[in-house]
């Protein structure tokens, strides 16, 4: 018997193919190898990128807090006791990037910690005078911002001390004392901008720069180390708010004690 015959104008039916799966494994197996490849490409990392994200890391955490004038290079300050009394940035090698990195990450850690514990204490200490907003503590990671109103430390127009000012600026140095001698202890004096002209203070700038030489020389005295501290004065020319009104002027007449964290040199 032979075969049937196919029909005309009918194409013959092909076998099926049973290999088709090949194909699909095939684009499996090629993502599959793209995803490695990007996988190994993103954690494979320049060691020069590092050290930059490193340095920019380092200056974001050394910045000036906001209250703190910026605009204002060291020279204008008086009773300098360092070159330089706001550590700058530190420019990393770009060698041995590991254990740069590591060594900055315990330093920045133990930098950190031993601001938190001052700032905890001095908190606990100003808490009634914060309570009246005579007294504002701002701590960021590694900078600490003690801004206290100068109508708590002294009478009108003198830069000699309250006694009760005396007492608490001791127990502030006593807190400061605990910090590692990188650390810089800058006291900056700010005025209003009424004018004032004495025999002993003939501008606002004597006034703020003796404002805050005695206060440098309160915590000296309290056993604060002469090489951390530094003292400004900036006058009438960094109000925080405008000297229209009697509060702004009380608010513009303060004394600002800011502690800097030592780069990572140990500068």
């Amino acid at each position: 018997m032979g075969h049937a015959a196919t029909p005309p104008g009918k194409k013959p039916e092909k076998a099926p193919n049973h290999e088709r799966w090949v194909i699909s494994y095939a684009d499996l197996l090629t993502l599959l190898l793209a995803t490695f490849v990007v996988l190994y490409a993103s954690s494979t990392r320049d060691k020069h990128k590092m050290d930059e994200e490193a340095a920019s890391f380092v200056k974001a955490f050394h910045g000036s807090p906001p209250s703190v004038a910026t605009t204002h290079s060291a020279s204008r300050g008086v009773m300098q006791h360092q070159p330089s009394p706001v550590p700058k940035p530190v420019e990393l090698p770009t060698t041995s990037t590991g254990k740069i990195s590591r060594s900055m990450a315990h330093q920045l850690n133990e930098e950190m910690l031993s601001l938190q514990k001052v700032a905890a204490q001095l908190n606990a200490l100003l808490h009634p005078m914060i309570e009246k907003h005579e007294v504002t503590v701002v701590s960021q990671p590694l900078t600490l911002t003690i801004q206290l109103d100068a109508s708590v430390l002294f009478p009108s127009g003198e830069a000699a001390l309250k006694p009760p000012a005396v007492v608490l600026l001791k127990q502030v140095a006593a807190s400061l004392i605990n910090l590692p001698p990188p650390f810089t202890i800058i006291v900056q004096g700010f005025t209003d901008d009424q004018p004032i002209a004495t025999a002993q203070f003939p501008s606002n700038w004597s006034l703020s720069a003796a404002r805050a030489v005695t206060v440098v020389g309160l915590f000296a005295a309290g056993g604060v180390p002469g090489g951390q501290l530094a003292a400004e004065g900036f006058g009438e020319f960094s109000p925080v708010v405008p000297n229209s009104s009697a509060e702004g002027r009380a608010a513009n007449r303060r004394v600002v004690v800011v502690v800097h964290a030592p780069d990572l040199a140990g500068k």
